[in-house]
């Protein structure tokens, strides 16, 4: 983010439902310009326009791919975008997208010093946005702390900025080969692979940055080459970090920590309970935390649609099919009424229906009846989902505390014996 500027006049942005007043510039880089706007009901947005200058069929395409990615995104730690329009400028159409506007960025809080007992749980939500993006396939390419953001009434950092380093690529090679180091100073995060022409950069990268970012949020210092300051220096119950450090911003992408999961893996090894894995929605198609219920009969719990009666057999017909665990928690979702021999194990139900014997007099009843059950069985079966899901995730961060501690054990071991 650059200071910002007032315009010497008003620049109107138009969409199909609202125009944005723009009256200061409060950030610009190499492919787009930010500005800080109001909407015709006086809320205050940040517009971000694609760069006037060099204008190419690549650099808009790449934009739009940003402004389509982040407009479906529903993630809490990846910019969200509110509206989006063309803006006419000389010749040019040139794009842009309206986004929340923060106070704030992750290089402020730095500049303040990160408190050591924040800089971790800090350092987690930046690793949910990239892990989020890298999940439906964005490398980001640029991660610095101008990008990302700093929501101060929620203390909450966001993702932004994403494909900006593609569109910088040409700029960064030539600043390399000519030493310019007030260019290169704009690059500073990025990985070595990205710093060499015709060399290709993928999610690793985004890694590398991290590295450089997580080291910084402890010591206030990027590390470069040897002898750089550690987080063991200022935060010795933190020195388990370095070694993650190190593995992250190994020069070869090979040797680097192959993925953001792997370095939740690491620090879930070490016990730090605020970070969390996560996956796709199978249901819902975002990102979501491994450990929230993504369950069709979770999230539409059973009801009844539909029923049939012929020849004193009553047909119960649910909105959708429902598993064995449903059935377990029908049988187990404990006090309940229910006519003479006509409660929940007098059902055969298999899936999006229930079938039992019935009288016609006994029809109304024991529909009220099972009506009357379900809210319940949801409950019940919505438990020990949940349960069940918590003991796997559970398992699997013991599985992972047991494997650090074994190679710790044999790194012991090893530094001990000299041969």
């Amino acid at each position: 983010m650059v200071d910002k500027q007032k315009l010497r006049k008003p620049i109107k942005f138009c969409t199909t439902f609202a125009i944005y007043t723009a009256t200061h510039i409060i950030g610009e880089g190499g492919a787009g310009r930010i500005y800080e706007a109001i909407d015709d009901v006086e809320s205050v947005w940040a517009i971000k326009l694609l760069h006037p200058t060099n204008v190419t069929r690549q650099k808009v395409k790449r934009f739009k791919n940003e402004l389509q990615f982040c407009n479906k995104n529903k993630h809490p730690h990846i910019v969200t975008i509110h509206d989006h329009g063309i803006f006419p400028k000389d010749k040019d159409m040139l794009p842009f997208y309206v986004m929340p506007l923060y106070a704030g960025s992750l290089r402020g809080l730095l500049k303040s010093v990160i408190p050591t007992d924040k800089a971790l749980p800090y350092f987690s939500q930046i690793l949910d946005g990239v892990e989020a993006a890298h999940i439906q396939g964005i490398i980001h390419r640029d991660l610095k702390p101008e990008n990302i953001l700093h929501d101060t009434q929620g203390d909450r950092l966001i993702i932004a900025d994403f494909g900006i380093a593609r569109f910088e690529e040409d700029e960064l090679y030539t600043a390399v080969e000519t030493k310019d180091s007030e260019k290169l100073a704009n690059f500073q995060y990025a990985a070595p692979e990205q710093r060499t022409r015709g060399s290709e950069s993928d999610h690793r990268a985004d890694v590398y940055a991290l590295g450089l970012i997580l080291n910084e949020m402890f010591t206030g210092y990027v590390p470069y080459g040897t002898g750089y300051k550690t987080i063991a220096k200022v935060a010795p119950q933190y020195e388990y970090l370095d070694e993650i450090v190190e593995k992250m911003i190994r020069q070869s992408p090979q040797d680097r920590i192959a993925s953001v999961e792997a370095i939740k893996d690491q620090l879930i090894g070490r016990k730090n309970e605020y970070v969390t894995r996560q996956k796709i929605s199978s249901l819902k198609n975002t990102v979501i935390p491994v450990t929230e219920l993504d369950d069709p009969l979770v999230i539409d719990p059973i009801r009844l649609v539909n029923i049939d009666w012929e020849s004193n057999r009553l047909t119960l017909f649910f909105q959708q099919p429902v598993n064995n665990t449903w059935v377990w928690a029908l049988h187990n979702m404990g006090s309940h009424t229910s006519l003479w021999d006509k409660g929940p194990a007098a059902f055969s139900v298999s899936g999006n229906k229930a079938v039992i014997t019935a009288r016609e007099n006994e029809v109304e009843d024991i529909i009220n009846y099972f009506q009357g059950w379900l809210p319940a069985v949801n409950r019940v079966y919505k438990e020990r989902v949940q349960r069940e899901k918590d003991e796997e995730e559970e398992r699997r961060r013991m599985d992972l505390q047991q494997q650090i501690s074994a190679q710790e054990a044999r790194q012991r071991v090893l530094n001990k014996i000299k041969i």
